[in-house]
């Protein structure tokens, strides 16, 4: 008898989404051609330094661990500049441990997300991280201790897919162009056990999982068309 539909084997795998990032809307290109998806470094980081009196501690003396994170977020963001454009950092999280208006804060946790689509930045990008955070905290007397909880490799789409997209926005007289996904997607995990490929439509503002998303109607219909044209092409249906 028929197979199971769960059993079924799938040939590939195309994925329509909104660019969720301001460039095609920058450049006022319609399509954007996804060829690669960036490879995440999510770490959790503790900065233990010493809570003491905001008044009577001298400068010198301080172990403080918020000007300690201070360096860091900043150290973040020149070592992800010096390896652009291919590459992004954010400390997104950071909580005081029992805050207090004058207390020094001794204890700090945060977290770092850095992404990049190349494997060879996203090493460099935690060994410069690595490096900056163990002087920071050595010359400032404090501990830091940072985890590397996720790890995902960069996502590189299949060329095949990739150029059936790229055909059929040009078939169709949409202007297109390459673009890496920064942010993870179903396409991006499929890939990993069968051809992929996406389609990127502006958005404003670059703005998603907000109230304020918003895609106009002949973006996400140019999208939508892109979308079916690579799909018959692919199933040899249509050119």
């Amino acid at each position: 008898g028929k197979k199971p539909v769960g059993f079924q084997k799938l040939g590939c795998f195309v994925e329509l989404h909104i660019e969720q990032g301001p460039i095609l809307e920058a450049e006022g290109k319609t399509i954007g051609v996804v060829d690669s998806g960036q490879g995440v470094l999510w770490y959790d980081g503790k900065i233990s330094g010493f809570e003491s009196h905001a008044g009577s501690t001298p400068m010198p003396l301080r172990r403080d661990a918020l000007a300690t994170l201070s360096e860091i977020v900043l150290a973040m963001e020149a070592i992800a500049r010096k390896h652009g454009p291919k590459a992004v950092g954010t400390i997104g999280e950071a909580v005081i441990a029992n805050p207090s208006r004058n207390v020094i804060p001794g204890e700090i946790a945060f977290t770092m997300d850095c992404r990049s689509a190349d494997g060879a930045i996203m090493d460099a990008l935690d060994r410069d991280l690595r490096a900056a955070i163990a002087e920071i905290a050595t010359r400032r007397k404090v501990e830091v201790k940072i985890d590397l909880v996720w790890r995902k490799p960069p996502t590189h789409f299949d060329p095949k897919l990739i150029a059936a997209v790229e055909n059929a926005a040009k078939t169709l007289g949409y202007s297109s162009r390459r673009i890496t996904s920064g942010a993870g997607h179903d396409a991006c995990n499929l890939n990993t056990v069968m051809p992929a490929a996406m389609v990127f439509v502006p958005c404003k503002d670059g703005i998603s999982h907000n109230e304020l998303e918003d895609a106009t109607q002949p973006d996400c219909a140019a999208g939508t068309n892109v979308l079916m044209h690579t799909v018959l092409a692919i199933a040899g249906v249509a050119s």
